[in-house]
């Protein structure tokens, strides 16, 4: 009977709690915070008595949490004469603590301060042999070091919780640490952080420096990373967003001080200059008790305000040229004031008045009237200033100063208030709509709060930001304009096409490749690992029940789903097919923008449907349409009403197709050199594919060049003629949407079977070959991949443990062996990649991407390590209880259902897979995978993708992976 009334009690009490109000949860709470009525986040602020901030958004769509923990300290902070020491320290804090990542803390430190002292010496040494002297001790002491060292222990504690996301980021003002984690494992990982942030260790210091440096290289190869740079510098002269860079300076980051980032680290990670934002399936009131418990005992500290000489007005146009492989662009900014203005509010309006995709003055009169290849304007707030940019990229012929007056042409005219009266109201309206969108997602909450924090907002302000912003009349904001933007007063950068004569290069030092120790595990691991943590139980998802599919008719279907979250909608036609049935489809699809009917002009419809809160777009990937209206559920109707209207009464203009080819033809050029889609795009299917294949099998420039206009519209309208599928996600039931649709969506009586797929057979790899492309760069990168069988879901788990324990992610055996123990890279991963169709074949693939005189030691790591995986037990176990932990807190909830669906359906399933998978690991044992590795992975022969500067490459090096054959770019696309 006392059982009983305690259960009646709980009961009656949980119910109670779940039909109080804000306020009534708030006075019954026993910690005090801070919350604002009329917050669509719900969000709570807490402080704890040493000064540390608490956010808390609840949203319980999935039991996971989006974690972030802050610190108000970033690359402007840095010592001016150790910049980049935030940056690398953000690295450093992955390393473990005095009980995180040592096997023997007692020895290990003395060990580690005699390599502190002794990069105190190198950095005092003039002469370059005595430097390297001092590092060779370095080298020398930091291998006894790491015999004591536990490498990735706490990626593979924080893996092991089912983390998703583990990483890191260092900005201007800011240092944020992020792991997204199952609900039911937010002690533990509090646990795990109070230690990791308790005490600074910089073990494994020289070899994370080369990765660091490794980073830096990758920026000299980032032209747009040196464009933003090089505009800081123009635009801040005294504060140091301009002078210290993130990454920092190259002299820098080889003459580093371990002594000055322990001073760091005192004096900017305290608990009053940090904060824990937490958001998603959180429980607020036992979150704090446990906050409390592993951060409250630590001690607050004076922290040091940044002080800085305020900047110099500009009076006349800064300008600069950065040369790089990319195609050329212009880049110009304005300063502005900081986060204690009203100038970042003012400037989100400004560039969504002058780009939003839709109607803005940029896409209206530069875009939609093709007077620019590219063009879009966009602000960056910060905490002591802000900017706002614009961007335009030119088109065949133009040049570079043409494209900023037309730039500066569109921002006149908001200073003169030349433009219609509602676009304020539909801009800011706009601004509303994607902030909820955004806060849909927990990383987009977590950041938002974040966001506050750093800047120290009131976060009532932040809260009441749309209606500030929706406040705004046409005069102020005019006024407002005319202040802060003037003919002079702006940075600009024009980035041309040519070699940059500027980049930093440095000779690879001796590493003694560190001890990686295994099989070792911490005081602290060990009871971290006992700390008990109740399962959450996997949820399946049952297709035919949460879709409510429906036959509409033969040959269309219809799907639908409640949005139980807000008031948003999206209607998706799908089509299961694209590119590879119609050649002339990708370019018809480009061509809608331009189009208007007898009706309505272009202009007319952008400007309806921006007005409405709504935006429409048509995308054909190789084998799939997207044909899709989104936005404000009570607009739908309307919406679908304007959208068919355009599919089915598009009027052919042949001005706009003749601009259209000129643009694509520049665009193709373009593309030709870009790093990332020769060597991501088209080297891969050259080496899948043969020299003809589903990258480069387009219509040449020649055939583009007679396209016809009405054929391309023609297309447009064929589209709905075909089979396919209606998919409606928002807050409108199934039969008033099935309504709305009879009444809108024009199809015919009998729909169409999609026309013919273009086939283009995977290539067997019978022996080994090299792939070479010159491109000027600092680094080098490879690929390697290698065929495996066709779709077999029953590899599936495997993929995922092998992927898990041996090929990515910060704990993986691959990170470990390159990165960890030699600084060989920066980046490099493997993985077995499923295909995504029934019949494809699935590919093991691998990358490294590192300076040109470290590619061949690590390539010979990673082709060791392709052939002969090392046996971790302990750390396959994780990787199990990773996996499985990730299944047992995944949600496929919202438009992700439909989509799930979907790429199922396309590898011949249609029942949730996971069960299989999950049932699959919990069964798996480390020979299994052994099996897995030895049938699959071991012995393979590759193709070798290698991108980078020919005349420093030691190509005889390359010649022993197998025959090089260099290709060139019109072999590898087609024109």
């Amino acid at each position: 009977m006392k059982k009983f009334s305690q259960l009646a009690i709980a009961v009656i009490t949980l119910i109670g709690f779940g039909c109080n109000s804000p306020q009534e949860e708030k006075a019954m709470s026993k910690y005090t915070y801070e919350s604002i009525e009329g917050d669509p986040l719900g969000t709570r602020i807490y402080t704890l008595e040493n000064g540390m901030k608490v956010y808390i958004s609840v949203n319980k769509e999935a039991p996971r949490i989006q974690t972030q923990i802050a610190v108000r300290a970033g690359s402007k902070n840095d010592p001016s004469d150790a910049t980049g020491l935030a940056h690398y320290l953000e690295h450093m804090l992955f390393k473990g603590g005095h009980d995180i990542g040592t096997s023997n803390w007692e020895e290990e430190k003395v060990l580690l301060d005699k390599i502190s002292d002794l990069y105190e010496q190198q950095r005092d040494a003039e002469d370059e042999a005595e430097k390297e002297l001092i590092y060779k001790k370095i080298d020398s002491v930091s291998y006894e070091a790491s015999k004591l060292a536990i490498p990735n222990e706490y990626d593979k504690m924080v893996s092991s919780l089912g983390a998703k996301g583990t990483n890191a980021f260092t900005s201007y003002e800011m240092t944020v640490y992020i792991n997204d984690i199952p609900s039911n494992e937010l002690e533990k990982w509090l646990k795990l952080e109070s230690e990791r942030f308790r005490y600074l260790v910089l073990r494994l210091f020289h070899t994370e420096l080369e990765t660091v440096y490794e980073e830096f290289n990758r920026g000299q190869d980032n032209d747009r990373s040196k464009v933003y740079k090089k505009m800081d510098s123009l635009m801040f002269l005294k504060h140091n967003y301009g002078p210290q860079t993130t990454i920092g300076k190259g002299e820098h980051l080889k003459n580093p001080s371990m002594e000055k980032i322990h001073e760091y680290f005192n004096t900017n990670y305290v608990p009053n200059n940090m904060a824990i934002i937490l958001a998603g399936d959180v429980d607020p009131e036992q979150a704090m008790d446990q906050i409390t418990a592993y951060f409250g005992e630590s001690q607050p500290k004076e922290v040091p305000s940044y002080t800085y000489e305020p900047e110099p007005p500009i009076d006349e146009v800064r300008a600069h040229t950065v040369y790089g492989p990319l195609g050329e662009y212009v880049q110009m900014g304005y300063r502005l004031g900081g986060s204690d203005t009203k100038d970042p509010l003012y400037a989100q309006l400004l560039s969504t008045l002058l780009n939003n995709g839709q109607a803005g003055l940029i896409d209206l009169n530069l875009i939609q009237k093709q007077k620019v290849l590219e063009a879009y304007a966009f602000d960056s707030e910060l905490k002591d200033y802000s900017k706002f940019m614009m961007y335009g990229k030119p088109k065949e012929g133009q040049s570079l100063e043409e494209v900023r007056d037309l730039l500066l042409g569109e921002l006149n005219k908001v200073r003169a208030g030349d433009f219609e009266d509602w676009m304020l109201t539909a801009s800011a309206n706009n601004l509303r709509l994607n902030k909820k969108r955004g806060q849909e997602q927990n990383w987009s909450r977590a950041f938002g709060l974040m966001d506050a924090f750093i800047k120290g907002k009131e976060y009532a302000d932040v809260v009441a930001e749309d209606d500030r912003i929706a406040a705004i009349s046409k005069e102020d904001f005019v006024k407002w304009v005319n202040e802060k933007f003037n003919e002079n007063n702006y940075v600009i950068v024009y980035k041309k096409s040519g070699t940059d004569k500027s980049l930093h290069k440095v000779s690879k030092p001796q590493i003694t490749p560190i001890e990686i120790n295994r099989d070792v595990q911490s005081d602290f691991a060990m009871a971290f690992d006992s700390m008990a943590s109740k399962r959450l139980d996997p949820l399946w998802v049952d297709y035919s029940k949460v879709l409510s599919q429906e036959k509409l008719q033969d040959g269309l279907t219809f799907s639908y789903g409640k949005n139980e979250v807000n008031d948003l909608f999206t209607l998706y036609y799908v089509l299961e097919m694209g590119k590879l049935n119609d050649p002339k489809l990708e370019m018809a699809v480009n061509y809608l923008p331009y189009l208007g009917t007898e009706k309505y002009s272009v202009e007319d419809l952008k400007k309806e449907f921006f007005k409405l809160g709504l935006q429409y777009d048509v995308f054909a990937s190789g084998n799939r349409i997207y044909v899709y209206c989104s936005g404000l559920d009570e607009s739908m109707a309307k919406g679908l009403e304007l959208f068919e209207h355009l599919l089915n009464n598009a009027v052919p203009n042949e001005e706009a197709l003749g601009e259209l080819v000129k643009d694509e033809i520049k665009q193709r050029s373009d593309k030709k050199k870009e790093k990332g889609y020769i060597h991501g795009r088209a080297m891969t299917a050259f080496a899948k594919q043969g020299p003809k294949n589903s990258f480069n099998d387009v219509v040449s420039n020649e055939d583009l060049a007679k396209m016809d206009a009405q054929e391309l519209v023609d297309i447009l309208k064929s589209m709905t003629s075909y089979e396919h599928h209606v998919y409606y996600y928002g807050q409108r039931s199934a039969e008033d949407v099935k309504k709305v649709i009879s009444e809108k969506h024009q199809v015919a009586d009998e729909l169409k079977s999609y026309p013919a797929e273009r086939e283009y057979p995977e290539l067997d790899q019978n022996s080994d070959q090299v792939y070479f492309v010159d491109y000027d760069m600092v680094q080098t990168e490879i690929r390697l991949i290698s065929k495996d069988e066709d779709f077999n879901k029953e590899l599936w788990p495997y993929a995922l443990i092998f992927n898990e324990y041996f090929g990515s992610g910060l704990s993986s055996i691959i990170f470990q062996e390159i990165r960890e123990a030699k600084g060989l890279a920066y980046s490099a991963y493997s993985a077995y990649s499923m295909a995504n169709e029934a019949g494809k074949p699935s590919y093991v693939q691998a990358y490294v991407g590192t300076q040109r005189d470290k590619l061949t030691e690590a390539l010979v790591v990673l082709l060791d390590l392709m052939n002969n995986m090392p046996q971790a037990p302990d750390q396959f176990e994780d990787a199990k209880a990773a996996a499985l932990k990730k299944i047992e807190s995944d949600r496929i909830v919202g438009r992700n259902v439909f989509f799930k669906y979907l790429d199922l359906k396309r590898r011949g399933i249609d029942y949730d897979v996971r069960k299989e998978q999950y049932e699959t690991i919990q069964n798996m044992t480390l020979e299994s995978l052994n099996t897995f590795f030895a049938e699959h992975i071991k012995g393979k022969k590759f193709s070798f993708l290698v991108i980078g500067n020919k005349a420093e490459m030691d190509m005889e090096s390359l010649e022993k992976l197998g025959p090089v054959q260099e290709l060139s770019l019109e072999e590898l696309f087609g024109y």
